[in-house]
């Protein structure tokens, strides 16, 4: 049996009820959280997370598969929504991704074939002889196994409605590619691989189409995307009171 870990994971097992894991304190972030400028999104986080971050979408392989993320920073493995004690900024929405750590839940692999079903898994370096225990003597879920089982379940679900959602654009070839300057003074920092809704092949969609998105509430989640990219000039701001030597920042925009 083979588990691929997700993003940021190290390595993942199956929970078992004999395990003792250590929970986070708190909206303290897991460290891969601080080595990341980028977050997945499930479908319903959008709305409060383009409060805060630019949502965009990225690709893996080329354009076939899309996923739908939260930018944190400027560049590569920068989060500026980190404070000095490890915590995030308490003043914006803390993503899921973050809060179910270190649980997740992830497919299996056997004899080289993907297994349909997906199991409950927790980070290896989190479980410890000293950790919390989340089931009783008879194997009964204490009730804070409860709450975050249904809160990872319900998460997974809603991660799936974003691959769908991802699809659907997709499909009708609404993504396209954006990069995105930042210049901080004499210093140009650049995202690229990233992408967002066509606004004029969202206008030219034929009616059954657009009928379609808004039924299916694509529509909001589409405007909430193309408003959140806004934020990329809010970083800036950002940027200058992480590091005072940034008050020269002029301009971020996406191209």
């Amino acid at each position: 049996m083979n588990i691929k870990p997700p993003t940021g994971y190290n390595s993942v097992s199956p929970l078992l009820k004999k395990h003792r894991v250590a929970l986070p304190a708190g909206d303290k972030a897991p460290l891969f959280a601080r080595r990341t400028h980028a977050l997945p999104l499930s479908f319903s986080e959008i709305t409060p997370a383009s409060r805060d971050y630019p949502i965009t979408f990225s690709s893996s392989d080329g354009g076939k598969t899309f996923a739908l993320s939260a930018i944190l920073g400027l560049q590569q493995n920068q989060n500026m929504f980190l404070m000095d004690d490890g915590y995030w900024d308490r003043r914006v929405y803390l993503p899921a991704y973050v809060r179910r750590f270190p649980f997740c839940m992830a497919r299996v692999t056997r004899d080289g074939e993907v297994q349909g079903e997906r199991v409950v898994c927790v980070e290896d370096s989190a479980i410890t002889d000293d950790g919390d225990e989340l089931f009783d003597d008879t194997g009964e879920a204490l009730p804070a196994w409860s709450r975050i089982e249904s809160f990872v379940t319900e998460y997974e679900r809603d991660l799936m409605r974003a691959e769908e959602f991802c699809e659907m654009l997709a499909g009708l070839n609404l993504l396209e590619p954006i990069s995105v300057t930042a210049e901080l003074g004499d210093f140009t920092m650049q995202l690229s691989g990233l992408h967002r809704v066509n606004r004029e092949a969202l206008a030219e969609l034929p009616d059954d189409a657009l009928r379609t998105l808004v039924k299916g509430d694509a529509m909001d989640a589409i405007f909430e995307h193309l408003w959140s990219l806004g934020n990329f000039q809010r970083m800036l701001s950002r940027r200058s009171i992480i590091d005072p030597a940034a008050t020269g920042a002029s301009s971020s925009r996406p191209n």
